[in-house]
């Protein structure tokens, strides 16, 4: 069952309370005995919104998850060199470079971009 938070507007007094959601609020102060003045209010509760996933939604999740990554990684320079290291990606990024120098000095392009690998399988 849930427990609700509550506020009394004569005394100011704040208590929690556990009740069913299909029952009523409480309509009187246990401080003051005041009737007619109790409010429920309305906050974030203690579960925060979290989600225990386990099994295979965790497995669905966390293979979701990386796709994501992967994906968005390929246009966001921060995630990749996230995902290697800063340090890794920056050397290679160097490398790069200056193999792309080496090749114009020499007077030849740079090598094309190879075409993405068809997931494509056969049967048989």
């Amino acid at each position: 069952m849930p427990t609700y938070e509550h506020l009394c507007h004569i005394c100011q007094h704040e208590w929690d309370e556990v009740y069913s959601i299909k029952q009523d609020p409480p309509m009187i102060c246990p401080e003051c005995n005041s009737e007619g003045h109790v409010e429920r209010l309305v906050s974030g509760g203690s579960g925060r919104g979290v989600v225990i996933l386990t099994g295979r939604e965790l497995r669905a999740h966390i293979k979701a998850e990386g796709t994501r990554i992967a994906k968005e990684a390929k246009t966001n320079e921060n995630i990749q060199a996230n995902m290697v290291g800063e340090e890794r990606y920056h050397q290679q990024a160097l490398q790069t470079s200056q193999l792309t120098n080496e090749l114009v000095k020499i007077g030849k392009e740079t090598p094309p971009t190879p075409p993405a690998k068809s997931k494509i399988r056969r049967i048989g």
